[in-house]
C-alpha cells in the first residue's frame, strides 16, 4: 500500500476517488507538531535545538498517521508546495520510526482533477530538506522575537500582548504611516486650463511652460497675472498628432493580486478570499496558486478564444506561464449569487483575457499656443489630449472603466476662441492610512508569507490594536504598544530587518548557508 498525505479531508476524498486500490490517502490538517505554547522550546546552548510537541487536539490524528506510516510501503507527500507545506510532511515523518527504510516522495498537485492527480504521482521528486531547514530557522527566529518582545511588553505595559512577528511589523508600519500623516505639511501649486468648443465638441487644454512642464507659480499674484494674460490673449493650433497605443492583458491573477481585486471589486476581506480559493481548489475548479500554467491549459484558453471571439482576439505575445487558472476553461462563470461564484469569475476572466489580443487605444493630441496676437506666442504651451478605444481586445472578457474622449478636427494655425479660463490653486494631498489590502501587500513586500500576513492583520483587528472598516488606524492601545515597540525594539521590527531576514531564509533554502550559522549570526 502507498500512503499519500494531503492537506484537507476534501482533498483526501478526491484523491481516494481517483487513485483507487493500493493507495491510502490521509489529511494532515496543517502542522501536527509545533513549539510549545507555555515555554520557549528552544535550547540556545545546543545549536538552537527545538522541543517540538504535538499540537493540542491532534493526538488522534497523529496516531492515525503513525499507523498509516507503519503499514505503507512508500510515502507520497502532496501538501502545498510552500515552505510550510514541505515542513508539515517533515514534522509528520519525524514522529515515525517506521519510515527510515521507506521511500518518501514529494508530489505537486497542480489541480485536483483526475489527470493532474495521476500525472503528479508518476513524476515525484525527493523531499526538499533544505526547505525544511529554512522553515525551522524561520520558526525559531519567530519564536525568539515574539517570545522576548511580548514578555517585555507585558512586563512594562501591564497588559498581555500576543503578537506574531508579522503582527509586530504591521504595528510598526501603521505607526510609521501615522507619523507621516501627522508630520505632513501641504504644498500648493496652480493649474491653469482653457476650455474650447469646436464643431460642437468641447475640450480642455492644460497650460504649461514653454518647455512643456507644469507651471511654477509661487504666489496668488502670479496666478492672477497669468489668468489676465490668458483672458486677453489669442489662441491658435500649433500641432496635432494621433497614435495607437497597445495595452497588453494584465495576466492571470496571482494570489496577492486576487486578494487585491476581490477587496476592490467585491469588498471581500483577504481571509474570506483565501478560504474561497481553498474551497475552489479542493472542489477541483481551479489550479493551486503556486502552480505553473500547463501547456494544455494554455492551448485550451487559446482554442476557447478562437472559437468564441475569432482569431483577431487571440494574443500574439508569449503566453504567461504562472497564475491561478480554471481547470476547465469551458466551465464559464455563472450569474449566481455567492462570493465563491464571484471569485471564480475573477479567476476565469483574468485567465482567459491573458491570452487575448492587446487593447488598442487611439490617442489624439493637440498643442496650442497663445499670445498677444496670432503668431506672437507667449512663453507658454497648451496641450489637449483625448483617448478613444479602437479595439477592445482582452477587455471583451475583463471590462475596465474607460471613458471615450475625442478632439475635434483641428488644423495648423486655426484660431480658437476660449469659452472658459480657469486658474486654480491646488494643495498636495496627505498620505492616507493603510487599508487592509495595502497593509497585507506591504507585509508581503517585506518578505512575510501571504497567509501569516493576512492572519496578522486580522489578529490586530480582533485584538483591538487597530480599528476602521476601510482605512485602518491604531486604537489607543495600539498606539501605546506601537510606541513602546518602536522605542525598545525598533531595529528588530523594522521593514529593513524583515527583508534581510527573508533573504537569509532563501539562502538556507538554496543551500547557500547553513541554518545554525544563520541563527548564530542572528
Amino acid at each position: 500500500m502507498k500512503l499519500v498525505i494531503v492537506e484537507t479531508p476534501a482533498q483526501a476524498k478526491r484523491l481516494r476517488e481517483t487513485l483507487g486500490e493500493g493507495w491510502r490517502v490521509e489529511p494532515c490538517s496543517g502542522l501536527v507538531r509545533d513549539l510549545p505554547a507555555d515555554q520557549l522550546g528552544i535550547d540556545l546552548e545546543a545549536d538552537f535545538r527545538q522541543s517540538f510537541v504535538v499540537v493540542p487536539g491532534k493526538g488522534n490524528l497523529v496516531r492515525r498517521l503513525m499507523k498509516a506510516l507503519h503499514d505503507c510501503a512508500a510515502v507520497y507527500a502532496a501538501t502545498s508546495s510552500t515552505r510550510e507545506g514541505e515542513a508539515r510532511v517533515g514534522q509528520i515523518l519525524a514522529l515515525s520510526p517506521d519510515v527510515k527504510d521507506k521511500p518518501v516522495y514529494r508530489v505537486t498537485l497542480t489541480a485536483l482533477t483526475p489527470d493532474a492527480i495521476r500525472a503528479a504521482m508518476v513524476t515525484p521528486r525527493p523531499l526538499d530538506l533544505r526547505q525544511i531547514e529554512a522553515w525551522v530557522a524561520e520558526r525559531t527566529v519567530a519564536r525568539l522575537i515574539s517570545w522576548s518582545v511580548n514578555a517585555a511588553a507585558r512586563q512594562t505595559l501591564g497588559f498581555p500582548t500576543d503578537l506574531t512577528v508579522a503582527g509586530l511589523l504591521a504595528l510598526r508600519l501603521l505607526a510609521d504611516r501615522a507619523a507621516r500623516i501627522a508630520a505632513f505639511t501641504p504644498t500648493t501649486h496652480w493649474r491653469a486650463t482653457v476650455t474650447f468648443t469646436v464643431d460642437g465638441v468641447q475640450f480642455t487644454a492644460l497650460v504649461l511652460n514653454a518647455q512643456g512642464t507644469p507651471l511654477a507659480l509661487q504666489t496668488d499674484r502670479q496666478a492672477a497675472q497669468l489668468e489676465a494674460l490668458l483672458k486677453r490673449g489669442q489662441f491658435w493650433v500649433n500641432q496635432t498628432r494621433q497614435a495607437l497605443k497597445a495595452q497588453p492583458a494584465p495576466g492571470p491573477l496571482t494570489l496577492p493580486r486576487l486578494i487585491e481585486r476581490a477587496a476592490r471589486a467585491l469588498h471581500l476581506p483577504p481571509q474570506r478570499t483565501l478560504k474561497l480559493v481553498a474551497t475552489l481548489y479542493d472542489a477541483g475548479w481551479i489550479t493551486t496558486p503556486e502552480a505553473a500554467v500547463s501547456p494544455e491549459l494554455q492551448a485550451a484558453a487559446q482554442t476557447y478564444i478562437r472559437r468564441e471571439f475569432g482569431t483577431e482576439y487571440l494574443g500574439t505575445e508569449r503566453p504567461p506561464t504562472t497564475g491561478i487558472a480554471p481547470t476547465d476553461v469551458n466551465r464559464q462563470p455563472e450569474s449566481l449569487p455567492g462570493d465563491g461564484t464571484a471569485i471564480y469569475a475573477l479567476i476565469w476572466q483574468y485567465f482567459i483575457s491573458a491570452y487575448m489580443a492587446a487593447v488598442q487605444t487611439k490617442l489624439m493630441g493637440a498643442t496650442l499656443l497663445v499670445g498677444a496676437a496670432h503668431g506672437r506666442p507667449y512663453p507658454l504651451e497648451m496641450r489637449a489630449l483625448a483617448a478613444l478605444r479602437y479595439f477592445d481586445g482582452w477587455q471583451r472578457v475583463t471590462p475596465t472603466d474607460f471613458n471615450d474622449t475625442v478632439l475635434p478636427i483641428l488644423t495648423h494655425g486655426q484660431l480658437l476662441h476660449p469659452e472658459q479660463v480657469a486658474v486654480e490653486q491646488l494643495s498636495s494631498a496627505p498620505p492616507t492610512s493603510y487599508d487592509t489590502v495595502e497593509l497585507v501587500g506591504t507585509l508581503i513586500a517585506c518578505g512575510v508569507p501571504l497567509q501569516p500576513a493576512v492572519e496578522a492583520v486580522e489578529h490586530l483587528q480582533t485584538a483591538g490594536y487597530i480599528e476602521g472598516d476601510l482605512l485602518l488606524n491604531l486604537t489607543e492601545v495600539g498606539r501605546t504598544v506601537a510606541a513602546y515597540l518602536v522605542e525598545h525594539f525598533g531595529e528588530l521590527i523594522a521593514p529593513a530587518f524583515a527583508r534581510e531576514w527573508a533573504i537569509e531564509l532563501e539562502r538556507i533554502a538554496s543551500g547557500e548557508r547553513q541554518r545554525v550559522d544563520v541563527l548564530r549570526a542572528f
